[in-house]
């Protein structure tokens, strides 16, 4: 009867036995005990040729889920990795392009010889902006049309030392001495490397044909703006928020003297 319940008590702590989770007096017990019962013997070689292959097949299970988890994650990784690098392309495209229309549009800003126009429609009105440069002299025509046929005349003349402003709404002219005057052609684009890096990062940038030139379109949010590809300076541009479009006009080297004459003050009050 004793044999029988150590019997009992062995095969019931075989499992444990086996996977090496029970203590040392346990493990004293249990090989004593097989050493001197055939049953149990026979039994324990059973169920560890069992557990054996219950662990082979969890191991198989184990390693295939494994090389599985290591194949998605390895796709992943490369189809990230391509993502980053299209994105890097992409931006590394878009600064450089960014980064050649403002050299070149530096050069034209350096121009002492330009004439420059902006024509802008919005708002229910159209401002045209005339602008003779030439060395240090400076003829700029501002002229408005509001939506009621108002018509205001504005123009900045600057010759050496000599500045001055007149101003004509069609009731009342005036003239004044002004400070300097300050004007150069337009460009989209930044002489500062990280700003053109931020611009790459956010907008769309395309080459497209405007009106016969090649140019590139860059896409901002609402609005569009139009590069010419060979100067740098800017064509045009579209505010779809605000309902605005200005369009812009340049050519250097073709100012002469006359075409900045001190324009007739006659008519003019002077204020101070």
């Amino acid at each position: 009867m004793e044999e029988k319940r150590n019997c009992k008590i062995v095969q019931d702590l075989l499992p444990n036995y086996i996977e090496k989770l029970t203590n040392e007096e346990t493990n004293n017990f249990i090989e004593e005990h097989l050493r001197e019962c055939a049953e149990c013997q026979k039994i324990f070689e059973n169920m560890k040729k069992d557990i054996q292959v219950k662990n082979t097949k969890r191991d198989n299970r184990e390693v295939k889920y494994i090389k599985k988890y290591n194949s998605k994650l390895k796709l992943l990784r490369n189809i990230l990795l391509i993502i980053i690098i299209l994105f890097v392309i992409i931006i590394g495209r878009k600064t450089i392009i960014l980064t050649n229309l403002s050299k070149k549009a530096q050069e034209c800003q350096n121009s002492q010889n330009y004439y420059l126009r902006l024509e802008i429609f919005g708002e229910g009105t159209m401002k045209i902006m005339d602008t003779y440069k030439k060395q240090d002299k400076i003829l700029m025509t501002w002229t408005t049309y509001s939506q009621d046929n108002e018509k205001i005349k504005q123009i900045f003349y600057k010759s050496g030392d000599e500045r001055i402003s007149l101003i004509d709404n069609g009731k009342t002219k005036t003239l004044k001495e002004m400070g300097d005057i300050s004007v150069q052609p337009i460009s989209f684009t930044s002489d500062i490397f990280l700003d053109n890096l931020y611009m790459a990062f956010t907008t769309n940038i395309d080459k497209i044909n405007l009106n016969g030139k090649q140019c590139y379109i860059i896409k901002d949010g609402n609005t569009e703006k139009f590069i010419d590809v060979n100067t740098g300076l800017a064509i045009k541009m579209i505010d779809n928020q605000n309902n605005k479009t200005v369009d812009y006009k340049y050519e250097s080297g073709v100012v002469k003297d006359t075409d900045i004459s001190k324009p007739d003050t006659t008519g003019y009050t002077i204020n101070e």
